[in-house]
């Protein structure tokens, strides 16, 4: 059998496939398994998390708080027992054999001698440097079906244990690129040649003419992929790709323009497959994280656990009321009884095993019971669906998420054998990290794919044509954590560290690899410029300063450049004064908001957009938040206060009390992210502000409300040409036979004062004359600023407090209503001729208003979702 190995090959796909028997292509994990098997060594070996967690159970055993780790193990356990196992580790692969001849000469390796002598007892897991002592042992006395095993990098690259082993297998080693590839002449032969030999007099040329190798760059990662896709679909015979980052970019593009996907290594623990665990996780915390509870009632169906119309009504009230176990939540849970009679008590009691355990604070440690709980209902769940499910894609997904639950839970297992009782929140974080980095690869290459690599060393046979995707600066090879003094001790007890002038010239020739590789064209595609770029491009730039750099913006247009077809320009569309459509369309019969009855007076055309052509803006499931938020726990608030006066006649015995006990649950149920880590002095204000807010309205409230109030109440009416209907904030009737409506605010006060004194209230007259219709009083109107405890009212004397405005002209606020009915009239006049008047236009003859309703007809819609399609004005 015939064995090509190479230091950077495990994992990597840059070798062409040949129809061959016996014939391996092999890294260091890839060969170390295959010996293992060959001479009966092979074991099931545990993942890396479990051996850090065994190691760190050693580490803490040892820490009498003057070991060279001690301070750092404080700070991150999970962190120090990972980096010192791989030091471990390392001492192993290049010669250790667990005990020191001589005394130590240093605090750090005296450390990790007792340690050892610990684990010697603990039966812990090998690692690659024991586990190829064991093969070198083995090869002693057994023989392998291995006939030639050619190596990519020099004997003496290798760590000793491989060379130990390799010694006894017949080997020999191949420089993979000795003499220059590409065609005498060209300026690709040139580079190769001034590369390989270095003493080479050979004068760059003063004029780069041919195409052998090129070097592009663009401002976005995206215009960059699109030049490769072309290019790379020109040339998938016989081609090599290099990636340097934004591989995920690079896929999604070569998907997009029909080409075979390269499956580069993803961010996965951005999948939702695997964002179910820290998700519940997340949610076993107090206060809620309602961000968490949004994300896991929107996981895509098939990674939710909950029922799906249930997780979409759920969601849709957490939108609007941020938090569990409020009125709506109740309320949606009691329409999906009613919608799904059969399936909604299992659905609903799957919600309460999955939402209700038990709850920790976020500055405490999570108990290990609570978290080996939840990984093991994400383990079963997802344990089902690997079965269960039909489609190839999702079975690799749900095989993921259950293995990554499975290194978590074993993790964690392991910690509570050990004594361990709970966890921190960033040890968690760092278990989850350790579990979704530990699974394999998730996605699979599609066929007619090229051969590809990340790693410039995993270069090992030549190509047609080469390209270095995204060729940033790389991370460069650490020197080992040892001293002078302590490297010379190692050296004496037989274990050999390369220097670290030798491990950056090892690295710098491994860079070397894809541009000798290509023998007609190589192309390098550059990050933009201010980025970091790789070193290896100073170098060419360096012996061919005449290499000219296409930058793909500036030459899309350029003949003879990129492929591609100029788009024209075109201007946004204009604002107009009005737009024309057929007469006699048919309007919908269906009563009137108020809200809607002012935007038909004001912007016609966006009411008709929304009433009659039923034009909606997307909807997007986002968190009311901010003084969204604000209003709408204001209007709860208000609303279980006048429940609470009508219920006790208007006694209150202790205002604070109250409010405490109702503002405390209505936050925790309607406004939760208001709890959230970070943002307690935002709550704080809030709970002061609404505090004093109701303290100022709750005399108003017990004398205009004397004889009986309403909040949120539902009102009717009807006009010359139309109904209405809608519901007032609050309607008050005092013993004194007098009507008070009182629209609440949160913020604007300003603006509400000036709309009272133009007569532009449109709302709140409609509010008006419904209750007219109903009881026969015209009602004192009023607006109710809760932000800054203001109050606004159309009639002097009426109320304990606020600012009595007068309007222009003083006319009545039944004449103003009267207005507000002839500006239906002429709007709906001017929709039924085909004019659909744009907002703030009077300029045009047919949009004039007529005398007197020229302030009903300029009134600014706020939140008018439909302004941007109206056109836009000139930016000159």
């Amino acid at each position: 059998m015939q064995v090509i190995f190479g230091l950077h090959l495990d994992g990597k796909r840059s070798w062409k496939k040949r129809n061959a028997l016996n014939r391996l292509v092999l890294g260091p994990s890839g060969l170390l398994s295959q010996l293992e098997l060959y001479l009966g060594l092979s074991a099931k070996r545990p993942v890396k998390l479990q051996r850090v967690i065994h190691f760190r159970k050693i580490l803490k055993l040892l820490d009498d708080g003057k070991r060279f780790y001690s301070r750092s193990m404080r700070v991150d356990d999970f962190g120090v027992a990972s980096r010192l196992l791989e030091w471990r580790d390392e001492l192993y692969l290049n010669g250790w054999n667990g005990r020191f001849l001589e005394k130590p000469l240093s605090g750090k390796l005296a450390d990790f001698a007792e340690v050892e002598s610990f684990l010697r007892y603990e039966n812990f897991a090998p690692g690659n440097g024991e586990r190829l002592l064991a093969v070198a042992e083995a090869l002693q006395s057994l023989r392998t079906p291995i006939t030639s095993l050619e190596l990519l990098e020099p004997f003496e690259r290798h760590p000793l244990r491989w060379q130990q082993v390799v010694r006894q297998l017949p080997n020999s080693y191949r420089g993979p690129f000795t003499e220059p590839a590409a065609p005498e002449g060209s300026v690709l032969h040139f580079l190769q040649h001034r590369l390989l030999f270095e003493e080479s007099v050979i004068e760059p040329p003063e004029v780069v003419q041919d195409s052998s190798l090129s070097v592009v760059t663009a401002d976005t990662a995206l215009a960059a992929a699109y030049h490769v896709a072309e290019k790379l679909g020109a040339k998938r015979e016989d081609a090599l790709l290099v990636e340097g980052g934004e591989g995920e970019i690079l896929d999604e593009v070569l998907e997009a323009q029909g080409y075979p996907r390269q499956a580069f290594q993803r961010r996965q623990a951005a999948l939702s497959s695997l964002q179910l665990l820290p998700l519940l996780l997340r949610l076993r915390r107090y206060p809620l994280d309602v961000e968490a509870l949004h994300a896991f009632l929107t996981l895509p169906e098939a990674f939710n656990p909950l029922n799906q119309s249930l997780s979409e009504l759920l969601a849709q009230v957490v939108c609007r009321c941020p938090g569990m176990g409020g009125a709506q939540w109740q309320a949606a849970l009691r329409q999906f009884s009613q919608q799904a009679v059969d399936t909604a008590p299992e659905a609903i009691d799957e919600l309460k095993r999955w939402l209700e355990g038990s709850h920790v604070a976020y500055d405490q440690p999570m108990p290990l019971a609570e978290l080996i709980a939840c990984a093991g209902m994400v383990k079963e769940f997802y344990s089902r669906k690997k079965d269960e499910d039909e489609q190839k894609e999702f079975r690799s997904l749900f095989s993921g998420a259950y293995e990554q639950v499975s290194v978590f839970l074993g993790a964690v297992e392991d910690l509570f054998s050990q004594g361990e009782k709970s966890i921190c929140s960033y040890q968690i974080e760092q278990l989850l990290a350790f579990a979704a980095c530990g699974i394999r690869h998730l996605f699979q290459r599609e066929a007619g794919s090229v051969p590809d690599t990340s790693h410039p060393g995993a270069v090992c046979e030549n190509s047609s044509h080469v390209i270095w995707w995204w060729a940033v600066s790389p991370a460069m090879e650490q020197a080992a954590p040892w001293s002078a003094a302590e490297r010379l001790f190692l050296k004496g007890e037989g274990v050999l560290f390369p220097s670290q002038e030798k491990v950056l010239a090892w690295q710098a020739s491994d860079w070397l690899r894809p541009l000798l590789a290509a023998r007609e064209s190589c192309m390098l595609v550059l990050p933009p410029e201010g980025d970091e770029r790789h070193p290896l491009w100073l170098k060419i730039a360096s012996l061919v300063p005449s290499i000219p750099v296409l930058q793909i913006e500036e030459s899309l247009s350029v003949p003879g450049g990129i492929n591609s077809s100029l788009i024209p320009g075109h201007d946004l569309p204009g604002k107009r004064p009005f737009w024309k459509i057929a007469k006699g369309i048919p309007l919908p019969d269906s009563p009137l908001s108020p809200t809607s009855l002012e935007m038909l007076i004001a912007a016609p055309a966006s009411w008709f957009l929304n009433h009659v052509a039923q034009v909606r803006p997307s909807e997007r499931l986002e968190l009311n938040d901010g003084v969204r938020l604000y209003g709408s726990l204001a209007h709860r608030l208000i609303q279980t206060l006048v429940d609470r006066l009508r219920s006790t006649s208007g006694e209150m015995p202790v205002l604070n009390a109250w409010f405490d006990a109702v503002f405390d649950e209505l936050i925790q149920s309607e406004g939760a992210v208001l709890m959230m880590p970070g943002r307690g002095a935002e709550l704080e204000n809030l709970r002061q502000r609404l505090r004093f807010a109701v303290s100022r309205l709750l005399p108003v409230l017990r004398e205009q409300g004397s004889s009986t109030m309403y909040a949120e109440h539902r009102l009717e009416g009807s006009f010359a040409g139309g109904r209405m209907r809608g519901r007032a904030d609050l309607l008050l009737f005092s013993r004194g036979g007098e009507a008070s409506v009182i629209d609440m605010k949160w913020g604007g006060g300003e603006l509400r004062r000036k709309s009272l004194e133009r007569g532009t209230h449109v709302q709140l007259l409609a509010y008006a004359a419904m209750v007219e219709q109903k009881t026969g009083l015209w009602p004192v109107l009023a607006y109710y600023i809760m932000k800054d405890s203001r109050l606004f009212a159309t009639k002097e004397g009426v109320f304990s407090f606020g600012e009595a405005v007068r309007g222009e002209g003083e006319a009545s606020s039944q004449a103003i209503w009267r207005r507000v009915l002839e500006s239906f009239s002429w709007r709906m006049d001017q929709i039924k001729e085909g004019i659909l008047a744009l907002a703030g236009s009077d300029e045009a003859s047919e949009c004039a208003p007529p005398p007197g309703l020229e302030a009903l007809a300029a009134i600014d819609v706020p939140y008018n979702p439909y302004r941007f399609l109206e056109g836009w004005e000139s930016c000159q």
